[in-house]
């Protein structure tokens, strides 16, 4: 993420903000008002489009950070042939478990399971 001011030339008198815009510049953050240092944060990044529009990189003189909440990774409680649970869980398209045979072979009925109803994305 980066803090970019417009200096767009608008025909009224818009004024020109600075943006917190995603790398891609495809999705806002937060902005501040031309004039101040208040920062108005989203509670979910917007849509954003810089389409006719100039930006110049500036710095973070507002040492304002920003988390991004990663979503969680899908976890599947899966009942074992001798009455144990196990978790069958999808990370970055691979999937886990926390059974002995998929820490020593590396899969498992469990995730045959799983991976034959829910697909990766």
């Amino acid at each position: 993420m980066q803090f970019y001011k417009e200096l767009t030339e608008w025909a009224q008198t818009t004024p020109n903000h600075v943006y917190l815009l995603s790398d891609s510049k495809d999705k806002m953050y937060a902005y501040i008002p031309e004039g101040t240092d208040s920062i108005q944060e989203f509670k979910k990044p917007i849509r954003f489009s810089t389409r006719g529009r100039k930006f110049q990189p500036v710095a973070n003189r507002w040492n304002f950070r920003i988390t991004v909440e990663k979503p969680a990774n899908p976890v599947w409680q899966v009942l074992g042939s001798k009455g144990d649970t196990y978790k069958v869980e999808l990370v970055d398209s691979m999937y886990t478990c926390t059974c002995s045979g998929f820490k020593f072979r590396g899969a498992c009925r469990h995730i045959t399971e799983i991976s034959g109803k829910h697909k990766p994305t």
